[in-house]
């Protein structure tokens, strides 16, 4: 859905300080709903603007900023680390999936590779 207008905006609200009407009738006129000419006054009142606002959709991630570097870092120091693992030493407040989310998001493979370092489950020989 498109934002609408700067002009359809100002001629809205120019409208109603000029008591042309209610924001029934201005919703006819200009043919918006009611509650969108309700929004612009009040968007003007308060804010001073007429601009479109931006809408932050969503939860915030659980895992951003200092802690996300921090786990990119133990990524790269610790890769076999377990999920659980990782929260603790890291001393987050979140669920094994949501750190597992979090990996995925930051786009890092499980792989292993024979090149690497051995698990910590793998069994040594006498």
């Amino acid at each position: 859905m498109r934002s609408l207008s700067m002009d359809l905006r100002r001629r809205v609200v120019a409208a109603y300080r000029n008591k042309e009407g209610s924001y029934t009738v201005l919703a006819v006129r200009f043919s918006v709903s009611r509650a969108v000419v309700g929004k612009l006054v009040r968007q003007e009142r308060d804010q001073g603007t007429l601009e479109p606002q931006v809408h932050l959709r969503g939860r915030k991630p659980a895992i951003s900023g200092e802690k996300e570097d921090e786990l990119r870092r133990h990524l790269k120091d610790h890769p076999d680390a377990t999920l659980r693992e990782r929260i603790e030493a890291l001393e987050l407040d979140c669920t094994v999936k949501t750190m597992w989310q979090t990996i995925r998001r930051l786009k890092w493979r499980f792989k292993k590779s024979h090149r690497g370092l051995p698990s910590k489950i793998a069994q040594t020989s006498p």
